[in-house]
């Protein structure tokens, strides 16, 4: 399966959370990406998708392997390599990203200290540039900075097939995401994406807050 096209996956060490935000001309993207295991890491996989490939490198990062030796040897064992464009950022913050050579033009990936931005059958370079400076430069939760991120590239031209789906997750407790947005079919996805997140984030965070500090102390919400 052919989904997302460009993406940024990251960790917040301090706020102890990690997460993701994806684009594409695909609809329903949110169902398949960022795929997240808190305490392990975070991938966006993309391209033509293996799923699989996520659960082997989920396993090695479970097992202890850094986001750069559980993707290698993952793709080792994947005889469709070429097909893939895979980042990975783990718990520790370490990235990891392969760009195979049979995805599509502008094809490349950008990685550093707690993030990995990727992305395929872009308008041009820029798009990912873009987003790498405005996550690098902008202030605020993790959840807010990929958002802008995402924005960024969405403005320079992102997909160069067009718009249409949308996500944005953000995880601090196993099995409870923080943030969880996604448009599944809009021609402006990345922009309502944006709206959709600015009109519930304050809600989201207060009532968030409480119920992590309940848990916290043992109290049953």
């Amino acid at each position: 399966m052919k989904l997302n096209t460009f993406s940024i996956i990251a960790v917040d060490r301090d706020a102890g959370c990690m997460g993701g935000a994806a684009a594409s001309k695909f609809p329903g993207l949110g169902a398949f990406s960022p795929f997240i295991r808190l305490a392990r890491g975070v991938i966006a996989s993309q391209g033509w998708v293996n799923p699989f490939l996520n659960e082997e490198v989920m396993g090695r990062l479970e097992r202890g392997e850094s986001a750069e030796n559980a993707l290698h040897h993952a793709l080792a064992e994947d005889k469709g390599k070429d097909l893939r464009q895979i980042a990975v950022v783990d718990y520790r913050g370490q990235s990891a990203a392969f760009t195979g050579s049979g995805n599509d033009d502008v094809k490349f990936h950008l990685r550093g200290d707690g993030y990995a931005i990727a992305g395929n059958i872009l308008t041009g370079p820029d798009v990912l540039y873009a987003m790498e400076e405005t996550f690098l430069h902008s202030e605020g939760r993790l959840s807010d900075r990929l958002m802008l991120a995402l924005l960024a590239g969405d403005r320079i031209g992102g997909d160069r097939r067009g718009k249409q789906a949308a996500v944005i997750r953000v995880d601090r407790i196993e099995g409870f995401p923080y943030i969880d947005f996604r448009v599944d079919d809009d021609p402006e996805a990345v922009k309502k994406l944006a709206e959709i997140y600015e009109k519930h984030k304050a809600h989201i965070f207060d009532t968030y807050e409480e119920w992590v500090n309940n848990v916290r102390e043992g109290i049953k919400g």
